[in-house]
């Protein structure tokens, strides 16, 4: 199984980036086209980061492309010696509103290109191409669809599109609208071929309605993993949201979909630190096909989460995981979890990075003793990379969002592998000189809902911006705490570039 890691390549996580324009583009100058002749737009983003570590892999054919739990089936471990990696991301976001249609059809695609520096030249796969001689055949899609604005307030987005856990079109959003409503892209956040519809109620009401085909095996067989999204966003008060959200996953694949499997029986599951069940009555034996019916119901509330109506913003989200496993040959098992996330952020002195925040994080852990799976899934058992926790702060013990090629996290799913995670993380960083030169230290603490230690973090940065809509950073962080052969820690300089 190993020889097909190199298969699970790391994606793209957290916020698309096209996101992140937002910050220099006002929402309300989209979608109309910009001028008559015109309706053409650009995002580019260059990202270069090189990072020492003692974090390594035993597997040969794993040479820079890494996602997964660390320590897990990814076959990384830690050792006594320095390894030096350079890599680099460069994507390319476009979006065509062709004038005729007065900004009513606007057509999306995304392109991108990873590679870690001497990886790979003269071959054909994505992730690489940094070799010398270079000539490689790594284009990846992102994106293609087509948007359709019916009436004011309200867009149909069809084709290969980013979905998130939310009410927000993560196109046309600020990136706290996607890390820190809806389900915070825990459970979901990654590309997804289907239907959605982004709109508004009234001026307090925002929603969003989603199907998404996951997994097509037959085209004319119910073989499918089929998701289904509704969400919406409701402002009661000045500063302040309360989101509802309901998403059904139909899983019809028997576990087939990729090199890996899916579903919450699979080596990918696994992979990416979710649980992989064993549904087998003795431990013994093939493993028996698995489809199911999921159900994820959820809550969250937040007051100035993004930190722009005032110097103290706070958010919540509880999210129950029900459903149904259907062990062919076997009892079916039931899905009874349960998800929760508070964290409060504070601004404590002039400039954007000048941030103190405290987050808490819990998740139901599976008792192995009953019949019920008592802990939660997500989008990790579907996709490589399906679903990331991207606000906690950390870069070894949680996932590091800004990594490019290898992202590895002691607790790369919130579910713990199944058995659970409760965890603190937090941090305070002070703009040295505001919104040019930052400062930062933070750090995490996880266990097992057994309150078994998975780790401990600590971590500093140093970031500044040389140019506009430039970012240039270095940071470190150590890992203790955990059963790994060395403490692990990982020393990092990373340019961000945001072209428009």
């Amino acid at each position: 199984m190993l020889t097909f890691v190199a298969a699970a390549l790391a994606q793209e996580t957290g916020a698309p980036p096209e996101a992140r324009r937002e910050d220099v583009r006002p929402q309300e100058a989209r979608p109309a086209a910009d001028e008559p002749g015109s309706g053409l737009r650009f995002l580019g983003i260059v990202a270069l980061r090189t990072a020492a570590s003692n974090i390594s892999t035993t597997n040969p054919f794993l040479n820079g492309q890494l996602v997964g739990e660390l320590g897990g089936t990814n076959t990384t471990t830690t050792t006594d010696e320095v390894g030096h990696a350079s890599e680099q991301r460069v994507g390319a976001f476009f979006s065509y509103t062709p004038p005729l249609w007065d900004g009513r059809l606007q057509l999306d695609a995304a392109f991108e290109v990873d590679f870690a520096f001497g990886d790979q030249a003269y071959g054909i796969g994505g992730n690489t191409g940094g070799g010398f001689g270079a000539d490689q055949v790594n284009l990846q899609t992102r994106r293609m669809g087509a948007r359709a604005r019916l009436g004011a307030d309200t867009w149909i987005v069809a084709g290969l599109q980013f979905v998130g856990d939310g009410s927000a079109d993560p196109t046309r959003s600020k990136p706290d609208d996607l890390f820190r409503s809806g389900g915070r892209l825990m459970f979901f956040g990654s590309e997804a071929a289907g239907l959605s519809a982004y709109g508004t109620i009234g001026a307090p009401i925002r929603y969003k309605l989603g199907a998404y085909t996951l997994v097509e095996l037959g085209l004319a067989t119910p073989d499918d993993v089929t998701l289904y999204m509704a969400d919406a966003a409701w402002s009661p008060a000045y500063a302040q949201r309360v989101g509802v959200h309901a998403w059904y996953l139909r899983d019809k694949a028997a576990g087939l979909g990729s090199s890996f499997g899916t579903g919450p029986s699979s080596p990918l599951s696994e992979l990416q630190g979710g649980p992989r069940l064993d549904l087998r009555p003795t431990g013994e034996g093939p493993a028996p096909v698995v489809n199911a019916d999921l159900l994820w119901v959820g809550l969250d509330h937040g007051w100035n989460a993004g930190l722009d109506r005032g110097r103290v913003g706070f958010t919540a989200l509880a999210v129950a995981n029900l459903g149904r496993l259907y062990v062919e040959e076997l009892r079916d098992r039931d899905v009874r979890g349960f998800l929760a996330d508070v964290e409060l952020r504070a601004r404590i002195a002039e400039g954007e990075g000048s941030v103190a925040r405290v987050e808490l994080l819990a998740s139901s852990g599976d008792d192995p003793a009953t019949d019920t799976y008592e802990g939660i899934l997500t989008g990790n058992a579907y996709a490589a990379v399906g679903a990331v926790h991207g606000t906690h702060g950390c870069l070894l013990l949680f996932p590091d969002v800004t990594a490019i090629n290898r992202q590895v996290a002691r607790v790369y799913d919130v579910s713990g592998a199944g058995a659970g995670v409760a965890a603190v993380t937090g941090g305070v960083a002070f703009d040295a000189i505001p919104n040019r030169f930052t400062l930062g230290v933070g750090g995490g603490h996880a266990r097992s809902a057994a309150f078994e230690p998975l780790g401990s973090e600590l971590n500093a940065r140093i970031s500044g911006k040389p140019w506009v809509l430039t970012d240039l950073g270095l940071k470190g962080a150590v890992l203790l705490d955990t059963d790994l052969p060395v403490t692990p820690w990982i020393v990092l300089a990373s340019f961000d570039w945001l072209v428009i």
